[in-house]
């Protein structure tokens, strides 16, 4: 995991919040969108949260995959993240 694409990654209120909204559960685009609108988060295109999420995927926070009943759904890779700036290192779990 590369330290800068996960601290370029984190860099971002939005993504931040994707990550807190699919720890609950697996989530599609249009349901991660709902979901910040719902919560009064400003976002105005499912576009956005796509590309924030893509993001996030190459930054290896988040994975992909596809299930029959929903579709491509996200799913957090990475619950904690330490970071050790002394010898630029990510230990993730």
């Amino acid at each position: 995991m590369e330290t800068d694409k996960v601290i370029s990654a984190l860099n971002s209120k939005m993504r931040r919040e994707i990550l807190k909204t699919i720890s609950k559960e697996p989530m599609t685009v249009m349901q991660v969108f709902e979901e910040l609108k719902r919560r009064n988060f400003e976002v105005k295109y499912r576009e956005t949260v796509y590309r924030a999420l893509e993001r996030l995927l190459d930054a290896g926070l988040v994975e992909k995959y596809y299930n029959p009943e929903k579709g491509l759904c996200y799913r957090i890779k990475v619950k904690l993240i330490t970071l050790d700036l002394a010898n630029d290192v990510i230990e993730i779990r």
